[in-house]
């Protein structure tokens, strides 16, 4: 496809906004890559594209004075309660000012969402050949029938146009980074004092039945070229000071010979960054070859992250989830043959007609997989969530048909807060969500990322810190082999300084 050639001239004003993702209030955010990818062509056009992060910033009726659109951007949850809010604002303050909605959620529920009063145009899926067509049609009062991949309003009546394909990222321009105050997202991880994130892909080819992934980008997966990855690397480290960099695909380890050339070309290149936070699946990484794990080891490789789901080979097949129990635990011993760090990722409460067991057993089969693969390296991280049905994905209608109480409009989804809601779920165990979040909790300390991120502080913060986390190390470490939950008054106390001080 020919993206639309761009020469600068003198544009109107674009307003995008990134609602904050939950109700915690971060000193660094994570960088809304979407934003920029919708902004890159008009801004090179010579549009004036201001970008609102609600991490740091609300906008306000002044930015939106004499604006093409505004634009908001948002997932599930508190994304949705604070884009309404600035959706409901603009709409005071500028009545005629069209509201455009993107992202997952309205792409997942472009009709629903298109019904609320304080949205005008969705914008379905990969938008960023979409929204700049849009904004042009909106500057002429052309026809938005003729724009692929749009659900509007007009005269009162919800109209569709057709889906609009999937587009080769290759063929976009680099991000226009300096349209952020980057030292607001330059952040410090276990694996690096200055961190960003990245995406090098779009989509993602598997089917996993609590996904909703495929009805965004189908079953398609379109990776940047290993040249434009390093490239695009270099280019971040040496304008912005980095160390590390925090890649966010949703399976970058899809091709061997890919992540091959990556590594080998950040070598090449002298770009000196450590690579974290990667995600692959164990069927996939189990695959790859000793030499290229010792590659991506040299290159800078420091953790994986892999969506293990569950302990339990029956409900990896029920979810479509692919690969086996076993190749967990071997991509386990194989990252610890190469001291990479593995964060796994767990789900508890999945949605079955016929339970075989009860929750309380699942979750306690679960831990006893979990301290097994910690055995493993005990740096690794082990994340446990909570079931949350996504609209669109294939287990959505089962968590219907079992009583799940399914929002009907975008005011509704915006109290659906990343699904930690019990009531959600009604299946869910309360004793069970409780014990959830202290693991989750509890990992951070046993798996050394917060000693690591003490290590870091200034002697006179270390020598008061470290004494503390050696002694809850060994504490929570005891806790999560045993499975003893019960008065959990470390938990209570640092969760209430974390909400103080942070």
């Amino acid at each position: 496809m020919n993206i639309p050639h761009t020469s600068p001239s003198k544009g109107g004003k674009i307003v995008l906004f990134n609602p904050k993702p939950s109700e915690i209030s971060r000193k660094k955010g994570v960088l809304p890559l979407a934003l920029l990818a919708i902004g890159n062509l008009l801004h090179r056009e010579g549009y004036e594209v201001l970008i609102c992060d609600g991490m740091f910033d609300t906008v306000t009726p002044k930015m939106l004075q004499g604006a093409v659109c505004l634009g908001i951007g948002a997932m599930i949850g508190y994304q949705i309660q604070g884009g309404l809010k600035v959706a409901q604002m603009a709409r005071a303050s500028c009545p005629d000012l069209p509201i455009v909605w993107g992202g997952w959620h309205p792409s997942i529920q472009p009709e629903q969402t298109a019904q609320s009063p304080w949205v005008d145009v969705v914008v379905r899926g990969q938008g960023e050949i979409t929204f700049y067509e849009l904004v042009k049609a909106l500057e002429t009062g052309g026809d938005l029938q003729a724009i692929q991949g749009l659900i509007y309003k007009k005269n009162g009546h919800i109209h569709s146009t057709p889906h609009r394909s999937l587009v080769d990222p290759n063929e976009f321009p680099p991000l226009p980074y300096h349209l952020l105050d980057m030292e607001r997202y330059i952040h410090e991880t276990e694996f690096g004092y200055r961190t960003i994130n990245y995406i090098s892909s779009v989509g993602c080819p598997h089917r996993c039945g609590f996904c909703a992934e495929q009805l965004v980008h189908g079953r398609s997966w379109l990776p940047l070229t290993a040249d434009r990855v390093v490239s695009d690397l270099a280019m971040l480290a040496a304008t912005y000071s980095l160390d590390a960099i925090a890649i966010n695909d949703s399976d970058f380890f899809i091709s061997e010979k890919r992540v091959i050339a990556i590594s080998q070309g950040l070598l090449d290149h002298g770009v000196h960054l450590k690579w974290g936070n990667v995600n692959g699946r164990p069927d996939e990484l189990v695959r790859y070859r000793e030499s290229t794990w010792a590659l991506m080891k040299k290159s800078g490789l420091s953790c994986l992250l892999t969506g293990a789901e569950t302990s339990d080979g029956e409900i990896l097949a029920i979810i479509n989830k692919g690969g086996t129990v076993q190749q967990v635990i071997e991509l386990a011993q194989r990252a610890g043959q190469f001291d990479i760090a593995l964060r796994c990722s767990f789900m508890v409460g999945l949605p079955f007609a016929q339970r075989r067991k009860s929750l309380e057993a699942e979750f306690s089969e679960l831990m006893d997989f979990i301290n097994r693969l910690y055995e493993e390296n005990q740096e690794n991280m082990f994340l446990v969530f909570l079931y949350t049905p996504f609209p669109g994905s294939p287990l959505f209608d089962t968590a219907v048909e079992l009583g799940y109480a399914a929002p009907q409009s975008l005011e509704a989804w915006a109290e659906n807060l990343t699904g930690l809601n019990q009531s959600m779920t009604p299946w869910m165990d309360d004793r069970v969500a409780e014990r959830v979040y202290q693991v989750n909790f509890y990992f951070p300390f046993v798996s050394g990322v917060v000693r690591k991120i003490i290590a870091k502080k200034p002697f006179y913060q270390r020598i008061i810190l470290s004494p503390v986390e050696r002694i809850l190390f060994y504490w929570m470490k005891f806790r999560l082999k045993r499975q003893f939950f019960a008065f959990p008054l470390e938990y209570h106390l640092i969760r209430k300084g974390f909400q103080i001080f942070h």
